[in-house]
């Protein structure tokens, strides 16, 4: 039997992200906005997945019809 567990955690800072991206040695994924129009980013190793929100606004146009940037994951 295959027993997956999905452990995702919020870093305080894209900066922390990308330190543990690279300690890790995974890419940073964006992954779309927050309904305040904040960036999500993400990095995965394994089953943990890493996720941060920028404090500014999301440099990428919105989408006309807006879906959690978690459903991705």
């Amino acid at each position: 039997m295959i027993r997956r567990i999905c452990d995702i955690r919020e870093f305080p800072s894209i900066q922390t992200l990308g330190f543990w991206a690279n300690v890790h040695r995974v890419p940073l994924r964006y992954l779309g906005p927050t309904l305040e129009g904040r960036a999500v980013y993400a990095a995965t190793h394994g089953t943990a997945t890493r996720v941060a929100v920028t404090s500014g606004r999301d440099p990428h146009p919105l989408p006309l019809v807006w879906r959690s940037p978690l459903e991705v994951l």
